[in-house]
């Protein structure tokens, strides 16, 4: 049998397969992504947990199986997401300064990342002030006046009070 020719079905469900509410199935001819798969029972459902992948008789690999779990985004990570919400609402419409920094590996630095390697800072001479819209935008603005990928991070200074530029960079 041809694989475009093959049926197959999809059956979602609101928790682990079996021992949760079956919400509906879903079937198609071909193949499909894992992440095609997921997208359409998103639109089907935002509820499901699982798919039970059931693939046509003829299929080769039929009787084998195949389950789909949605991956949440951890609370940590959810956490994060929130706090960088709020800190861009909190700091939108402001001027801030911004710091482009440089992490030099240096067994003698005084900074350590989260593998235990030593390093240290090395502030690029170029700092910019613009009117603050999002962490993104400024990652931006940093690779357009440093340079993509000679950065590894910003500092930020707020000041309502900013004096004039005595230079800017375009």
């Amino acid at each position: 049998m041809h694989p475009e020719a093959m049926k197959h079905k999809a059956s979602l469900w609101d928790g682990e397969f079996g021992k949760s509410r079956h919400i509906t199935d879903v079937h198609w001819e071909g193949d499909i992504t894992q992440q095609e798969l997921a997208e359409v029972a998103d639109q089907i459902s935002p509820d499901w947990q699982t798919i039970d992948l059931e693939l046509d008789p003829a299929h080769p690999r039929h009787g084998n199986t195949y389950r789909l779990n949605k991956t949440w985004p951890s609370p940590d990570d959810e956490d994060f997401a929130l706090r960088v919400l709020e800190a861009e609402d909190e700091l939108e419409g402001h001027y801030v300064w911004v710091h482009c920094c440089k992490h030099v590996d240096d067994p003698q630095g005084e900074l350590e990342d989260e593998t235990g390697r030593t390093y240290r800072q090395v502030f690029n001479t170029v700092m910019f002030c613009v009117e603050f819209t999002s962490f993104d935008e400024i990652a931006e603005l940093c690779n357009e006046n440093i340079g993509e990928g000679e950065w590894d991070e910003y500092e930020l200074y707020l000041d309502d009070e900013l004096p004039e530029p005595i230079a800017t960079y375009d």
